[in-house]
């Protein structure tokens, strides 16, 4: 048996921590047995994550589909959402500005706990069986939070003009949020695709809500155009003028890639042959004018290098060629099939038991998210030691040379965030490291 010292929760726990997962409460945000269930739900992740990582039996996954707890995930994101924009901006209005960010930083990191979660066990297909009628309060987050992604900046949960201090809690807290949606809004992508590739095991419903609500093949068109998941380095995160590709994090793309499909591209790429191309989705897609005029954008983007490196998408092409010389090919849709549409119930439910309670829901959080008690700070802080415990952290997350990109096990010994391969590659870097390297151990102290 493997020491218990490669685990994040020991395996004989986390069926225990799984099956004593119930949905919280939201007026609880904030206090210590909220707090207690953060800690449990981010050593899930934090545990699932170093099972993939590695490559061993993905237990964290198997037991939220066999006890049947996918749907508490979906509530608690959607929940976390709600707070973010219902709750937040009146605990500032009501406290000021806060004067530490570690409380109100563990209720935002919720939201990406639940999501990355979600992203690990919706690979699996068998998931699909316990989703039940969430499925569809799940494709309205997930298609929310994806446009994001399309405007180009993040949705602001407070205002800029009202932050006095550019230096102050808040900024960092409204800087970090940011950071966090982004995240949030790419992994969204990955439970997009996974949804989509199980839809011959969810209700039709689903298929209608992802192709006559949402019109996801208008949104995933959207994606491939605007390409979020790349970025020219503007602001010196790694070096000014690179171009930038986003996984967990950006990073720079090395020469070798130029031209390969990011991961989020394929399943994006993917995602769009499964819906078009699917006879289940068809009857539910009506090709229009304008939807014509949409898909025919592919058509450029699905060059020689693509299909070189996704031979499905061929298919795709010959799909999209034969549609632009019949604009009036039905679609297998000119009788779209009768069907009860099951309606979203969990933001309903929240925003409809809160309704008018928003303010004084506010007030009974600032009594913990606004604390000066030191004993209440520092009974947080204990429950919440292990689940920010670095050592843990570094040891589930790969991380890479900020000069060659290659697996690192060296970092920065002042400032602790930049990672190298070799002394030979810190050198190197050490020039454009170094005013990163000061301010990030200014901060810190």
């Amino acid at each position: 048996m493997a020491d218990q010292m490669e685990y994040i929760i020991p395996p004989w726990d986390i069926e225990t921590y799984v099956q004593n997962l119930n949905v919280s409460d939201l007026k609880n945000v904030g206090m210590k047995s909220w707090l207690d269930f953060h800690r449990r739900l981010t050593l899930l992740n934090q545990q699932s994550v170093l099972e993939i990582t590695e490559l061993r039996e993905e237990s964290v996954v198997d037991w939220f589909i066999s006890l049947k707890k996918i749907p508490i995930l979906v509530y608690e994101a959607i929940q976390i959402n709600i707070w973010k924009h219902k709750v937040f901006p009146l605990l500032i209005d009501l406290n000021g500005e806060p004067t530490n960010t570690f409380m109100l930083f563990s209720v935002f990191y919720h939201e990406v706990i639940v999501i990355s979660l979600l992203e690990n066990i919706l690979f699996h297909c068998e998931s699909a069986q316990t989703l039940d009628d969430t499925v569809i309060d799940l494709i309205d987050y997930t298609v929310q939070r994806v446009m994001i992604l399309l405007d180009g900046k993040t949705v602001e949960i407070y205002e800029r003009s009202e932050i006095k201090d550019a230096n102050s809690c808040l900024e960092e807290i409204v800087e970090k949020q940011k950071a966090f949606e982004f995240d949030i809004a790419i992994r969204c992508i990955s439970i997009l695709h996974y949804l989509i590739q199980m839809l011959d095991s969810l209700p039709l419903c689903a298929v209608s809500r992802m192709l006559v609500v949402h019109d996801i093949p208008y949104l995933f068109v959207q994606l491939i155009e605007n390409q979020p998941w790349k970025k020219q380095d503007e602001d010196g995160y790694l070096h000014i003028g690179e171009m930038l590709t986003y996984e967990t994090g950006w990073r720079k793309i090395k020469a070798s890639e130029n031209g390969k499909i990011n991961k989020r591209e394929g399943q994006v790429w993917f995602g769009l042959r499964e819906l078009l191309l699917n006879p289940k989705c068809s009857p539910y897609y009506e090709i229009t004018e304008h939807s014509l005029s949409q898909l025919s954008k592919l058509q450029r983007h699905l060059h020689e290098d693509i299909l070189d490196q996704v031979p499905p998408l061929i298919e795709l092409k010959r799909w999209l060629s034969y549609l632009n010389m019949s604009p009036s090919m039905p679609a297998s849709n000119s009788t779209c099939p009768i069907h009860i549409e099951v309606i979203p119930q969990i933001k309903s439910s929240i925003l409809e038991k809160y309704h008018k309670k928003w303010k004084k829901l506010a007030q009974h959080q600032s009594k913990y998210l606004f604390t000066t008690d030191a004993s209440f700070i520092k009974d947080a802080a204990q429950i919440l030691s292990d689940v920010y415990n670095l050592e843990k952290l570094d040891r589930i997350e790969a991380k890479k040379c900020l000069v060659c990109q290659e697996l690192s096990k060296k970092r920065c010994s002042r400032c602790k965030d930049a990672w190298y391969c070799s002394r030979e590659c810190q050198v190197k870097d050490w020039e454009n490291h170094k005013n990163i390297c000061d301010t990030l151990t200014k901060t810190k102290q």
